[in-house]
């Protein structure tokens, strides 16, 4: 049995001694070999070396010397050089079992760095380090992301041995670090995969919902959280949390309203969905033939921008003109339309002048003779009235602190409406049930189309959801972004005001379920988020 060793001071022959037997074990050799007695001691011994290659190449042979070395390679774990850390790393996890006690004592280690490579060992271990599994579930509460990621990913290779931990990594879900979230996501996948593709229920779900929103709530600094679900096509749960002011303290109902932001889009595709059917928008007829073209830049490409182009963010149209849509300044288009996605609030501004030109009334008359009051929507208001003002909720900074509130007297069906989380969940119960909104709604083809793939939107992220919600690429629909998931289509939009309001919606039409989350704090970009990626779907 060899002998425990130490690092050492090493001296100049020492180095060399060591350099002439590490050039002797060639890179192949340092995996297969395994040296003498004599060698560990001077590869230990080497360990102090000045010359980070030499302690890296050292760390290296010393995977093959069994047991003997596994306390020295520990130590090596907080070796400055990372090189050098992350060759002791593999080397323990070469070792193997007689590694684990170990690495399980450097996860409690004081430095970050040892906790890290004590985790990365672990995970290189796989199935050999389920007696790690205790240890690696305290990582996942480590005050350093870092750590917790790779204690994370160290589950998931331990597999289905370590489903001590499920409850937990379950929690990671909505960790504050998306690395985190992700590599929970993944560790889930391997523990449990029939689980982990198996819808949850209501129950579990609403429970999730009570237990993350006062968290998230606190750690952000949101004041104001109201959230409705959809179950069977109708609106099924609502809740209310925190109040609509920080200094005033008046309590959050499911009657507050809150800025939806770019949640009002997908309202004006309703509307010009039903004006289709009528026969008075055609969604491949150019704007230009219904309103007069920017007169500046004069381009002759706006010509060729039309309703579904718009609708799809194919446009070719910026986000937003420099100056603002307010004063109607110079508005050039960046792209030939319909070659690619590109977001863009100024399409939809320019679609809403169509709209009012072939009903003849501004949007928000239409809209509430047509879409608010057969839904149910009696609070919603693409336009500001001093009626709104008592029950608005103000929007407040990522510190908690209120800020100045918006007065949108003009309507824009980019980002004006202000709704409440029921009602906005009633427009979703719409959508998954279009004859419920007859005969005022779009008929079922064209709620089809509305959700058919019309673009791929390469340049945004699919929303982060566990399990079968889990997506890939995003496409853009008529009004909506688009998810294809195990679990079927999920239909989806987020809205983020500078006023401080972050919102965000989805639906699944397979299931007949959806979501709303309305937030009057610039963190609740964050909450949502974070929530989303716990529950997935409904």
């Amino acid at each position: 049995m060899r002998p425990r060793l130490s690092l050492t001071a090493v001296s100049a022959a020492e180095s060399l001694a060591v350099l002439a037997l590490l050039a002797a074990l060639t890179a192949s050799a340092l995996v297969a070999q395994v040296p003498s007695d004599g060698n560990v001691a001077a590869l230990v011994a080497s360990l102090a070396d000045p010359d980070g290659s030499v302690r890296e190449r050292s760390a290296a042979a010393l995977g093959n010397a069994g047991a003997a070395a596994v306390e020295p390679l520990a130590s090596a774990l907080a070796d400055p050089d990372p090189f050098v850390a992350g060759a002791a790393a593999d080397a323990l996890a070469r070792v193997g079992a007689a590694s684990v006690p170990a690495l399980v004592r450097a996860l409690g280690d004081g430095r970050e760095k040892v906790r890290e490579g004590a985790a990365i060992a672990l995970g290189k271990l796989g199935e050999t380090s389920r007696d790690a599994v205790p240890a690696l579930v305290r990582a996942l509460a480590d005050p350093k992301e870092n750590v917790r990621w790779t204690a994370s990913n160290a589950l998931g290779a331990v597999g289905p041995g370590a489903s001590a931990a499920l409850p937990t990594l379950r929690e990671a879900l909505a960790d504050r670090d998306e690395d985190v979230r992700r590599g929970a996501a993944l560790a889930l996948a391997r523990i449990d995969p029939e689980g982990w593709l198996r819808a949850p229920s209501w129950e579990s779900t609403v429970a999730t919902i009570e237990r993350l929103v006062p968290l998230l709530m606190r750690e952000l600094h949101v004041p104001g959280v109201s959230i409705a679900l959809v179950k069977d096509r109708r609106v099924g749960w609502t809740k209310a949390w925190g109040v609509t002011d920080a200094k005033a303290g008046t309590p959050v109902t499911p009657e507050t309203l809150f800025e939806a932001a770019s949640m009002t889009k997908p309202l004006l595709a309703w509307a010009v969905l039903k004006l289709v059917e009528e026969g008075k928008i055609d969604l491949d007829r150019p704007l230009a033939d219904v309103v007069a073209p920017p007169p500046v830049p004069a381009q002759e490409e706006f010509r060729r921008i039309t309703p579904r182009m718009v609708l799809s963010h194919t446009s070719g149209l910026p986000n937003w003109r420099k100056g603002g849509e307010e004063r109607d300044g110079p508005l050039p288009v960046l792209f030939e339309p319909g070659s690619r996605f590109g977001y863009s609030g100024e399409g939809i501004y320019q679609l809403q002048r169509v709209v009012e030109k072939v009903t003849g009334t501004p949007l928000e008359e239409h809209a509430r003779r047509t879409l608010f009051v057969p839904l149910g929507m009696g609070r919603t208001s693409f336009a500001w009235t001093p009626a709104l003002d008592t029950g608005l909720a103000t929007g407040h900074g990522a510190d908690g602190i209120p800020l100045e509130r918006a007065r949108y007297r003009h309507a824009n069906a980019a980002y004006s409406l202000v709704t409440t989380a029921p009602d906005y969940a009633r427009f979703l119960a719409a959508i998954l049930d279009p004859e419920s909104a007859a005969p005022y709604g779009p008929a079922r083809v064209l709620i089809a189309e509305m959700l058919r793939h019309q673009v791929r939107a390469d340049a945004r992220d699919p929303i982060e959801r566990p399990g079968r919600a889990r997506g890939g690429a995003v496409h853009w629909g008529l009004g909506w972004g688009l998810n294809e998931t195990p679990g079927g289509q999920i239909v989806h939009h987020s809205g983020a005001n500078s006023t401080g309001f972050r919102c965000y919606s989805q639906l699944s039409p397979s299931r007949g379920t959806g979501i709303v989350i309305l937030t009057n704090g610039l963190g609740g970009g964050e909450l949502w988020t974070r929530l989303v990626s716990t529950i997935g779907d409904l």
